[in-house]
């Protein structure tokens, strides 16, 4: 016997009937029989209208880090962001120093390469590039 315990259309756990469940039953879990099934594997989606199993998810992450932002800059626009007495900029930076992790999908981050793009800092087809080099770094 083998099962896999499905929570949220994900396959969670598994239990081949010896000792204890991984997971109490509750109404919360699916319990699909896989006896028969070796290609259906934990962290797989479970579709239950279809009895199909498919790949896992795919998860984008958003999160890097100021060193990671500085890795992707180029001495030049480091040093104009930095030096500038333009308040906005200032601002800006004030907050990029403080961070200790970055959202690059977040509201906050498109206003300040947006406001970077405003103040002659970096283009928008460099903004756009830094930004894709960043979701790499993210997902590396």
């Amino acid at each position: 016997m083998r099962q896999l315990q499905v929570q949220n259309n994900i396959a969670q756990n598994e239990w081949s009937g010896g000792g204890s469940m991984p997971v109490p039953p509750d109404n919360t879990w699916a319990f699909v029989d896989v006896t028969d099934r070796p290609d259906a594997q934990v962290g797989m989606t479970y579709d239950s209208t279809t009895d199909i199993f498919g790949p896992a998810p795919v998860v984008v992450r958003t999160i890097v880090t100021p060193a990671q932002v500085v890795s992707v800059l180029t001495a030049a626009e480091w040093q104009i962001a930095t030096t500038s007495t333009d308040a906005d900029v200032v601002w800006a930076m004030a907050q990029f120093q403080l961070a200790t992790q970055i959202d690059i999908a977040s509201p906050v981050f498109s206003q300040l390469m947006s406001g970077l793009v405003s103040k002659g800092i970096v283009t928008a087809a460099r903004a756009t590039e830094i930004q894709s080099d960043l979701m790499e770094l993210a997902n590396a």
